[in-house]
């Protein structure tokens, strides 16, 4: 008999993750059109939680440790996949194929104009009508000796919201064993030229989901520059230095002190400080004896105080989600950069391999 290849074991690890200790998937409904979709609870040696769903391949649940060892859950979500369905509030889900503004929904690569589907506001953002955040991805479950979690795969077919380019998609969460430490790790390729800008918009309170302030949050955050924006948000293309402005985090603030100079709230670009390409820890997050370290490959942050939020909405706590109840820490590349030859690229081309990866560490603070 022939020996099982190292290719092989591994692909046998893969296919018996989900009866190993620390995975569990189970039913959690059917969509409108029919497609079943499931939830997987993620337990590390720690006592760590983390939940996600395939519809959007969505972060629902993050049980996080303070100082007293007592764990909370610090991810908005909502009840039930109906809910899910119809919300616009992008909650815990992966957004692509660019997240972020495009102006006048358009734009230039290799001499070719390509015209996507404007908004109301003419630009185009998140991928919407048909964003990657309404879709059922494919999941495989994996453990290995030092994580547990999932690989999502998406394909977006030639012309997949008039992008160029079929693209194929991989979105890994995994959540290490010994450390209360969570990773997503995104991979893509396309067959034509195009453009990427992946990231995940879930939201986050370190007091707990249902707490509905930041008043207790202090953020610090290294980025030395922000992008100046025109009246509906679209960058102009100037940098701008975050010194003596709402936007300078490079030391530890309240971020609710900041709100009232920042008309209807932060929904704004920080460019990281680091050298392009490079990972590198990039914020420290504080709150109710909780802190959360950020580490990322990308270059800058979209930090958004849920500024849509109008008490309208009821999460899985039971609790009506309120304005600046809860911060979204985006990392992606910067908005409209296919516009911008003066933003780090967001182009693909067949043969590369776009990849990227941020970390969330969790402690007692």
């Amino acid at each position: 008999m022939r020996r099982l290849s190292a290719a092989l074991l591994a692909a046998v690890a893969v296919i018996t993750a989900p009866a190993l200790a620390g995975i569990h998937a189970e039913a959690y409904g059917v969509t409108a059109a029919g497609q079943p979709v499931e939830k997987v609870v993620l337990e590390n040696e720690r006592g760590m939680r983390l939940a996600y769903i395939d519809y959007g391949a969505t972060l629902v649940a993050a049980y996080v440790a303070d100082r007293h060892g007592k764990r909370t859950n610090v991810i908005l979500s909502l009840p039930d996949l109906a809910a899910f369905e119809r919300t616009r509030g992008r909650y815990g889900a992966v957004i692509g194929r660019y997240a972020g503004r495009i102006a006048n929904a358009r734009y230039t690569l290799d001499g070719k104009t390509v015209q996507l589907v404007p908004n109301s506001k003419g630009m185009a953002i998140h991928g919407d009508p048909q964003p990657y955040d309404k879709r059922v991805w494919q999941r495989q479950d994996f453990a290995d000796k030092e994580s547990i979690g999932s690989i999502y795969r998406l394909h977006s077919p030639d012309g997949d919201q008039n992008f160029p380019g079929a693209m194929d998609i991989t979105v890994t969460y995994r959540l290490l064993r010994k450390r209360d430490e969570f990773r997503i790790e995104y991979q893509a390729t396309t067959t034509a030229p195009t453009v990427l800008n992946l990231t995940n918009h879930v939201y986050l309170n370190l007091a707990g989901a249902a707490a509905n302030t930041l008043a207790d949050h202090r953020f610090q955050i290294d980025a030395d520059r922000y992008l100046e924006t025109d009246a509906v948000r679209v960058p102009t293309g100037a940098l701008l230095d975050v010194a003596g402005t709402p936007f300078d985090f490079r030391h530890a603030v309240s971020v609710s002190a900041r709100l009232p100079s920042v008309p209807g709230g932060y929904d704004h670009t920080l460019v990281l400080t680091k050298p392009q390409g490079a990972y590198a820890r990039v914020a420290t997050i504080t709150a109710a004896g909780r802190r959360l370290v950020v580490s990322t490959s990308e270059p800058s942050v979209q930090l958004y105080t849920v500024n849509g939020f109008d008490g309208t909405e009821t999460g899985s706590e039971g609790v009506n989600y309120q304005r600046h109840g809860a911060f979204a820490f985006e990392t992606q590349h910067l908005p409209d950069s296919p516009n911008h030859a003066n933003f780090p690229t967001t182009a693909l081309y067949p043969g590369q391999v776009f990849r990227s990866q941020t970390i969330f560490r969790f402690g007692d603070d």
